[in-house]
């Protein structure tokens, strides 16, 4: 019976994937990767030796086409993202809308596992009910002002992922929109340099790794 795992690969360190996640990786007939250099690495460390194939942004009809072709011969994938749950902020949503749409009796599984969102939300402090995720924010300035305008009465935490090239811009559009929600920055999380803390306005943000930013509640991020 063909099957499409969508399987949570770690977001750094290689000792925080799931003995599932594994297990299915040894069982797939082919493993559907962001990045196969990536994916490699953590499949050396286990010893998986299954065929990695890209799953690309820019190709997905044809990286699509080739999947459900070899869901159709009854080969069981997986899907695999950089680091992290696949489909919050890569190309996976595609594939499962692709494979619903096209073979909707094959069954499409979530494999859990790490996740930088959850990670983060596990340790800044703030009350995390209710929350929004909006993942990588626009990379024009004019956007993500509108966006965070757009939240600045919303009674929870607004949380999203950052690039080491912006972060200390958007950082700053953040104070001048949202000036009273308290910031905390998540950065290389679980790698040997990772970082977590409250960013004060007048602190100096490392530009190295990822980030994940959360914006607490006005004067009660913590409650």
């Amino acid at each position: 019976m063909p099957t499409l795992s969508i399987v949570s690969t770690p977001i750094g360190n290689l000792e925080d994937v799931t003995h599932r996640a594994i297990r299915i990786l040894k069982e797939s007939d082919l493993i559907l990767c962001e990045d196969t250099r990536k994916t490699s690495i953590l499949c050396r460390h286990y010893g998986i030796d299954r065929p990695l194939k890209s799953y690309r942004i820019h190709r997905l009809d044809e990286d699509g086409a080739y999947a459900i072709d070899k869901l159709r011969e009854g080969w069981s994938l997986s899907l695999c993202t950089d680091a992290g749950t696949p489909a919050l902020s890569d190309p996976g949503t595609h594939l499962v809308r692709l494979v619903r749409a096209t073979l909707p009796d094959v069954s499409i599984v979530p494999i859990p596992g790490p996740s930088a969102l959850t990670a983060a939300l596990s340790v800044c402090g703030f009350r995390p009910n209710p929350f929004i995720f909006a993942g990588f924010l626009s990379i024009k300035s004019g956007a993500r002002k509108r966006f965070f305008e757009q939240y600045r009465d919303f009674d929870g935490l607004i949380i999203f992922f950052e690039s080491v090239h912006r972060i200390t811009k958007v950082l700053a559009e953040v104070r001048e929109v949202l000036p009273e929600r308290p910031v905390f920055v998540g950065r290389e999380m679980t790698k040997v340099y990772e970082e977590y803390r409250i960013v004060l306005p007048e602190d100096r943000i490392t530009e190295k790794g990822e980030f994940t930013v959360i914006l607490g509640l006005p004067g009660k991020g913590e409650a």
